[in-house]
């Protein structure tokens, strides 16, 4: 129970201890024509084949990183079992060795999405306007 408390204690001084959490926030305000209410269509029309086509890349990398994975794991399971007849033969000059296990690294399909930025200036050409400003979110002072 002590614990328990000074975990919370704990928690609560180094969260008091942090800053103002801000966000980001955008307001978009559309352009005042019938042409460029138009233009912003054609973008949000582009965003959505941005997306699905960063979407189908993500797909196929990850495919691909799972493919590795299992060539990886199926070449160290190949060395463990050889390992391992090795070590019965011999247990004085060959170690137990340690049974691989499979793991798929994603990391590089984790890209930073291109499309927001694309919708952006897409709708600013188009004669919108977009306005950032700060909110804070946790941690505001009063």
């Amino acid at each position: 129970m002590k614990f328990g408390l000074a975990a919370v204690l704990a928690a609560v001084f180094v969260l008091a201890g942090c800053g103002p959490i801000m966000e980001t926030k955008r307001d978009f305000i559309p352009p005042q024509s019938n042409a460029g209410m138009k233009c912003v269509q054609t973008c949000q029309q582009q965003q959505g084949a941005c997306q699905k086509a960063e979407a189908k890349e993500k797909e196929r990398c990850r495919a691909k990183a799972e493919k590795r994975a299992d060539r990886a794991y199926e070449k160290a399971r190949d060395a463990y079992i050889t390992a391992l007849k090795l070590h019965a033969a011999d247990a004085a000059k060959y170690p137990m060795p340690v049974e691989p296990t499979r793991s798929v690294d994603y990391s590089a399909c984790d890209k930073s999405s291109q499309c927001g930025i694309q919708y952006d200036s897409c709708y600013r050409s188009c004669g919108g306007q977009i306005n950032e400003y700060q909110v804070c979110v946790a941690n505001c002072e009063e």
